[in-house]
């Protein structure tokens, strides 16, 4: 068991942006006393301790930094935890007032107690649970500095806030959702809450916005996938990256119309992926045919195409008229897929770079075949 005291009292004093003057003030002590507190070369006693932990709104246990207190909290926190993940909802209110009651400001505690009521809420939609959720969760953000866990923090808890009003109040809901609306990131929530509320257009608005980006994340983990399983050099790996590639065309294809656009010039670079796949294989007729169907798309996209997802997305519905897109191959697919080969998956450790210069090679012969 060790103390923190001296530590404690520096950390909060400064969260609370006060110099040692300011806080000696508070407190009506002198200045030397709160230096030699936070030096650890005294220590207040019992009613000063008791006044602290009030002023910066903390149990004392938190103010002393009980290594064996935050244990017991901990074992409090995984049985609440424990209880929510099996639905014995009525055992883990019950352990969560004792706790609450022991530990009063304790970040951890508040936070797994909120998250009882948050499941309920969002199972049952039930309006009381919801707002016993948003009054834990803003009471555990006062706490937040407690916080160790790397998965919590001030964007999360205020988004489950927004969940829980989304039952409460729908209005407030969606405010808060836009608040947090980071790159459109709340995108299909927004879309939800405001289905709710028959307001159809909006929905099919942030709705269009949503599916694009998150089509965008899901093609951009398949493809960091394909090639961490490329790097692998087993066939088993790289047969099953070869079955990404065709599941994200198949992707392609099912969400782009049928004229040249923004997703043709995706698709040729998948098919040139798919070509470097058939490389590491040592299947050269098949990366063959597949380098050539990619320069095809791409020279097409040049002809005609271009980078607005609005003219090429078939299920887009967004307020926007014009939606370009960024990408890393740029406006000219021919010399941006060459240059994604050569400037950015040739840096990539493990990548099997015979194969990759056998693709660029190939990719290079057609150019001069067009030229001709």
């Amino acid at each position: 068991m060790r103390l923190k005291l001296h530590e404690n009292i520096k950390r909060f004093r400064k969260e609370k942006k006060l110099t040692q003057e300011k806080l000696a003030e508070a407190l009506g002590v002198t200045v030397g006393a709160v230096s030699k507190w936070e030096n650890g070369n005294n220590t207040p006693d019992i009613v000063m301790l008791t006044e602290l932990a009030d002023f910066f709104d903390i149990s004392i246990d938190v103010l002393l930094g009980y290594d064996l207190s935050s244990k017991k909290a901990g074992d409090i926190v995984e049985k609440i935890n424990s209880l929510v993940a099996e639905h014995r909802f009525e055992e883990a209110e019950s352990v969560s007032r004792d706790a609450i009651t022991r530990y009063p400001h304790d970040f951890a505690i508040i936070y797994a107690s909120a998250m009882i009521y948050h499941v309920k809420a969002m199972e049952n939609q039930n309006v009381s649970d919801a707002r016993k959720a948003i009054d834990l969760l803003t009471k555990s953000a006062d706490y937040l500095s407690q916080n160790n866990n790397p998965d919590i923090n001030d964007f999360v808890i205020r988004s489950q806030i927004a969940y829980n009003y989304i039952i409460v109040d729908a209005k407030a809901a969606l405010e808060r959702f836009k608040e947090l609306n980071f790159g459109g990131i709340n995108d299909t929530i927004i879309a939800l809450v405001y289905l709710q509320n028959a307001e159809v257009n909006q929905a099919l608005n942030y709705c269009t916005n949503g599916l694009i980006n998150h089509i965008s994340d899901l093609i951009n983990s398949f493809n960091y996938m394909v090639l961490a399983l490329t790097c692998t050099k087993r066939r088993n790996n790289i047969e099953s990256a070869l079955c990404i590639v065709d599941t994200i065309l198949e992707i392609i294809r099912k969400f782009k119309k049928t004229e040249v656009g923004y997703f043709s010039k995706l698709e040729a670079f998948y098919y040139v992926l798919k070509a470097y796949l058939y490389a590491c294989l040592g299947e050269e007729e098949k990366m063959i045919v597949n380098v050539t169907t990619g320069k095809n798309i791409a020279k097409a996209f040049d002809e005609k195409g271009s980078n607005d997802v609005a003219k090429n997305f078939r299920f887009y519905y967004s307020e926007k008229e014009s939606y370009m897109a960024i990408d890393s191959i740029g406006e000219n697919a021919v010399t941006g897929i060459e240059s994604v080969l050569r400037k950015q998956i040739t840096k990539i450790a493990g990548i099997d770079k015979d194969a990759l210069k056998k693709v660029i090679g190939y990719w290079e012969k057609k150019d001069e075949e067009f030229r001709k």
